[in-house]
């Protein structure tokens, strides 16, 4: 469901706070959300969990803000999550390669 994912979302989120993208396990961000089992019925790793997250901010941003009239309002509202969410984009940028942020960001 949709809960496990965002409360997953929120542990990455909370971890990353504290240790480097690289040093997180699935076991760290199951032990207070759900088990591993449920961990890869949504997604099959880590850096899936952060696409996801990701990409789930830039829709919450953008949600009904793509017609002419609104996509100025859109493109601040994603920099707006952006500054929210800049510890958690930080780490992530740190972490990967740009050829993997690159490919991400041009989708």
């Amino acid at each position: 469901s949709n809960i496990t994912k965002h409360a997953l979302a929120e542990s990455l989120k909370k971890l990353l706070l504290k240790k480097p993208l690289n040093k997180i396990t699935i076991n760290d961000l199951t032990t207070d959300v759900a088990s591993a089992d449920g961990f890869y019925y949504h997604f099959k790793d880590i850096y899936d969990l952060v696409e996801w997250v990701c990409l789930e901010e830039s829709r919450g941003a953008l949600q009904g803000k793509k017609t002419y009239d609104t996509w100025q309002e859109g493109l601040l509202q994603i920099f707006e999550a952006v500054y929210e969410n800049k510890p958690f984009i930080i780490k992530c940028v740190q972490f990967n390669q740009s050829e993997q942020i690159e490919n991400f960001l041009f989708q």
